[in-house]
């Protein structure tokens, strides 16, 4: 199951949803809870994103995005983490997998990125970084519920 919510740096809507297939992509194979947000940032002269990124080609979900390996002190992301809560902050292991319209090309993601001066970033967490979400039990599936104990 993914856990949908999208948020904005201002009280306008945040954009867009993720794109459906974009999101099957990221979520594929794997049947655990999963937090999905995005959030929009608005570029500033002088001031970066501030998110230092990985591409990994280790897991097929992971091909197809890049992975935030660092959020820095100071930029746009540091900002709006200072302003957001809990489990919207985004965070090193996070999964970028959809930037503006683009998806499924790392490389035209990353230039979009750094080209476009509003950005929505849509974040996939995985289970084992969302401990709220992790330490939830699974589903007892109806067969198993109905047996006689």
């Amino acid at each position: 199951m993914v856990y949908i919510e999208e948020v904005s740096e201002d009280p306008a809507p945040s954009g867009p949803p993720p794109n459906p297939q974009a999101l099957a992509r990221a979520t594929a194979g794997n049947l655990e809870d999963q937090l999905a947000f995005s959030l929009v940032l608005a570029k500033r002269p002088g001031m970066s994103l501030g998110v230092d990124a990985t591409y990994s080609s280790a897991a097929s979900w992971s091909r197809n995005g890049v992975l935030v390996a660092r959020v820095l002190e100071e930029g746009l992301v540091s900002e709006w983490n200072v302003a957001s809560e809990e489990p919207r902050r985004v965070r090193a292991g996070d999964f970028i997998f959809q930037i503006n319209d683009v998806h499924g090309d790392t490389v035209s993601m990353i230039q979009e990125m750094k080209t476009r001066s509003t950005v929505t970033l849509h974040v996939l967490r995985r289970p084992s970084a969302i401990p709220s979400l992790a330490a939830v039990p699974a589903a007892v599936p109806a067969a198993a519920a109905a047996k006689p104990g």
